[in-house]
């Protein structure tokens, strides 16, 4: 893990986040300023933080995208969640007292995240005043956004099949990235594991569904050859 210090060369792509929006750029500079904002450096699969960690900051993912691991209780890991550039991390810095988060978060790729002392804005100095309503509501904004990837996890595993687990995956990538070939942020092993799945039957299943026509597969690139499952080309 690096520390930048300051902000390396993301002071523009700061500024653009959802955390800002509405800031002028003084605003920006002035807000990061008082909540001590500091952007760190992590290498994939290195641990950002541990389930019984009590943060005292939120994270804002700058570049790379991050994994929200859990367990159940034979304690085999599952992800729950993969976040992107724009996306929170730690939210339970918010609350008063403080509480374990409850589950851990890793890198999923080499990556970059702005974190701000979250303590600025629930108790905030005088300084901090007027920033911090449109902070908070503009948090409140990406915790929506976090709420909605969860659902959208939770009607993924909804699907009994494997296979409709794996096309309906595969369909909201092809619509997040309004193209039918795109490449997943998961290895096979995060796969299986973001999908609940054993990762061999992952494997085998994966086989069956290139042997029917159904996909293609290159590395971690994918394409969908059926446009027919769950949302159709004209959903892209």
């Amino acid at each position: 893990m690096n520390d930048y210090g300051k902000y390396g060369d993301y002071d523009e792509l700061i500024g653009n986040t959802a955390l800002f929006r509405g800031f002028t750029e003084d605003e920006v500079k002035a807000a990061l300023d008082c909540l001590q904002g500091t952007v760190l450096s992590f290498a994939r699969k290195e641990r950002i933080f541990r389930r019984d960690d009590l943060l005292d900051s939120v994270g804002l993912v700058l570049r790379g995208h991050v994994l929200l691991c859990g367990e159940n209780l034979s304690g085999m890991r599952y992800i729950f969640s993969e976040l992107e550039a724009g996306d929170m991390i730690g939210e339970t810095a918010l609350r008063l007292p403080q509480e374990p988060s409850g589950y851990e978060a890793v890198a999923g790729s080499d990556c970059e995240l702005l974190f701000i002392q979250m303590m600025n804005i629930v108790r905030p100095g005088q300084q901090t005043c007027q920033l911090r309503a449109r902070m908070i509501e503009n948090m409140l904004a990406l915790l929506l956004v976090n709420n909605r990837s969860i659902y959208r996890k939770l009607d993924l595993v909804s699907h009994k099949s494997l296979r409709d687990r794996v096309l309906h995956y595969l369909s909201l990538q092809a619509k997040k990235n309004n193209a039918t070939c795109f490449t997943i942020p998961f290895s096979r092993s995060d796969l299986a594991d973001y999908l609940t799945v054993d990762r061999s039957a992952l494997s085998r299943e994966l086989q069956r569904m290139v042997h029917d026509g159904l996909i293609r597969i290159e590395g971690n690139r994918f394409e969908l050859l059926d446009a027919s499952y769950p949302l159709t080309l004209s959903d892209i």
